[in-house]
């Protein structure tokens, strides 16, 4: 694949502006990257906190040519090639969060955003990866609700960081996993990062929210989980907090 990199200093969102030039036709590829968003976001409606110069935060536009059904896959393709990157740079192994987020010591450092765009037949037209990581600690710590789950790369990692660097190592990591996207390879890699697996777990939302015990991750990147009545089910959407 072949990128066009758009940089912003400040932008409401690196994902919103992106699916903007989607409907503009922009070619797949394209990367926007600002140093600041006052409104990032996150999945089920959260926000991610983007503070100006502490962290890496991108979004990548794709226009796939398969099914629909692997829509929730590119997410799953993105923890694994941030996790690579970083592993290929500072030779440091880190977690994935069931499903987008990554995490170092029981703390998360980077969210995962992917958003899709329909035809009116249904067919996929486009989908926006958005990245966020936690860079360096912003001026005056985290907000509150944030502080106590939250780190930040240079918290673990010894060397310099460079953020141009740090984002083209992730999108070559990407886009090796892409072009093969539903052969699925990549699966057992999440799942052996996963910090979820083999914990008590609580479900946030949806027809089984509350505790849990999370046993497997499937081949279609459900979570599968013993619900409190012992029933089986495989999450495909949702959030999940780790019972500490």
């Amino acid at each position: 694949m072949k990128f066009f990199y758009t940089h912003r200093e400040t932008s409401p969102s690196t994902n919103q502006e992106l699916k903007k030039m989607a409907k503009e036709y922009a070619p797949e590829g394209t990367v926007f990257i600002a140093d600041h968003q006052t409104n990032g976001r996150g999945r089920l409606g959260k926000s991610f906190y983007s503070p100006k110069g502490n962290g890496v935060y991108f979004s990548l536009l794709l226009r796939p040519k398969f099914q629909a059904e692997y829509a929730p896959l590119i997410t799953v393709a993105a923890a694994v090639a941030v996790r690579r990157a970083i592993h290929t740079l500072f030779q440091i192994d880190t977690e994935i969060k069931w499903v987008n987020d990554l995490y170092f010591d029981g703390k998360k450092f980077c969210g995962i955003l992917t958003e899709s765009g329909f035809g009116k037949n249904g067919e996929m037209e486009y989908a926006v990866l958005g990245i966020g990581i936690n860079v360096t600690a912003p001026e005056g710590g985290y907000p509150e609700e944030f502080s106590f789950k939250t780190t930040h790369l240079s918290d673990f990692v010894q060397e310099e960081i460079k953020k141009t660097t740090l984002i083209e190592e992730i999108l070559k990591e990407f886009d090796g996993i892409y072009q093969n996207l539903t052969q699925k390879a990549y699966l057992e890699e999440y799942k052996a990062a996963s910090c979820v697996i083999g914990k008590e777990i609580k479900i946030l939302s949806g027809a089984h929210k509350g505790s849990a015990y999370a046993v497997d991750i499937d081949e279609n990147a459900n979570l599968v989980c013993r619900v409190k009545n012992g029933e089986m089910v495989a999450l495909s959407t949702g959030d999940v907090s780790i019972h500490l």
